[in-house]
């Protein structure tokens, strides 16, 4: 056989040697949802949730099943798993890893540091944390006629599209191992026979340490990124609120004296109009002018406490340090940490309401 025809098969030989092992779908059990539980003696207990398909052809249902197991590694307890299941486990399709919080609060290092070396698991996938048993919340069934995987995908979707700040494992692992930022995730809780989005879950490295409300959420948002959609209300005198829907806004931060004496100012830009604000004359411009104000006030106040509290927990989701280190030369983390709950950081938030809704 001539050299180069004799080289062509040899790679094609090797090639196919390499290709990965076609899955039927038939004869696997996709997971959609893992969720990790604190467990006695020192272990940690995983539960999956996995669509199947309940009768015929002609009358076939999607539903979801729920297995369980313990075991001191992550990856032991697939091994635990498949002893139960009829059909290999494949975790190509996993959409949201849940937390729960006694587990969290301990730190989840050696979970997300299993989760990184596998290459099945998407970088878009959804973290969050769990108020009490994820195995209790995953084996529930909700009337949204959605299975809990599609269920808690969704939920979270849409609530990062309007009020909650965007995150997934990609932007937990850019906090995770750089430096100048700590991660965040959603925090869930049952309530009512639904999930609900409670707030949002404060990481300090690898360890779950505070929340804040949904209601704050919004804030947060403000000043982590740059956005559209979403609302929030907001006090108007006494006995008054109003709800402000954001058509558009953008932050902007300036970093001074990084290396030496930093300052922090942070801008915020809003654009929206009035939804809902009973009893008031939207009409009249000098009204339009007043809640301009009163939001700036507040969201001003309420971003500068946020800020403050961060600060005072020692934990950085805003990532300020990394946006200081983007800024100067010779950046020095150290010293950067020493001074970080003294910076003093200012909120500046320019409010322009363009419409007030319906005119009554």
């Amino acid at each position: 056989m001539p050299k180069a025809k004799l080289m062509t098969a040899a790679i094609l030989l090797f090639l196919a040697g390499c290709t990965p092992q076609k899955q039927v779908l038939e004869d696997i059990q996709l997971i959609g949802v893992v969720g990790y539980d604190d467990a006695s003696g020192n272990k940690i207990q995983a539960t999956v949730s996995v669509p199947t398909t309940v009768g015929g052809s002609d009358q076939a249902v999607l539903s979801s099943t729920t297995y369980s197991a313990s075991s001191h590694t992550s990856k032991n307890i697939r091994q635990v798993l498949q002893a139960e299941s009829p059909k290999p486990f494949a975790s190509g399709r996993v959409s949201v890893i849940i937390f729960n919080e006694e587990l969290a609060s301990r730190g989840i290092t050696k979970i997300i540091d299993s989760l990184q070396r596998d290459p099945s698991v998407g970088r878009n996938i959804y973290l969050a944390v769990a108020k009490g048993s994820t195995k209790d919340m995953l084996s529930k069934e909700y009337p949204i006629g959605e299975i809990v995987p599609a269920y808690l995908k969704d939920m979270i979707e849409q609530n990062m599209e309007l009020t909650f700040p965007r995150a997934n494992f990609h932007h937990f692992n850019y906090s995770y191992y750089g430096k100048g930022s700590d991660p965040f995730m959603p925090l869930l809780e049952e309530k009512h026979g639904h999930i609900r989005i409670a707030g949002v879950a404060l990481f300090d490295h690898s360890k779950y340490v505070d929340h804040i409300s949904f209601e704050e959420s919004f804030i947060f948002k403000l000043m982590y990124q740059n956005f559209r959609q979403g609302s929030h209300e907001f006090k108007l005198g006494k006995d008054n609120y109003l709800t402000l829907e954001n058509l558009s806004s953008h932050v902007n931060y300036d970093i001074y004296n990084a290396n030496t004496n930093p300052k922090i100012n942070i801008t915020i830009h809003v654009r929206g109009k009035v939804n809902d604000a009973a009893g008031t004359p939207l009409y009249q411009e000098k009204t339009i002018e007043m809640i301009e104000k009163t939001i700036k006030k507040q969201t001003e106040h309420n971003a500068e406490k946020m800020v403050d509290r961060f600060q005072k927990k020692g934990i950085d989701p805003l990532g300020l340090g990394d946006r200081a280190r983007s800024s100067a030369r010779r950046f020095n983390f150290k010293e950067w940490n020493q001074k970080y709950p003294d910076i003093p950081v200012h909120v500046k938030a320019n409010i322009e309401v363009t419409q007030g809704g319906i005119v009554e």
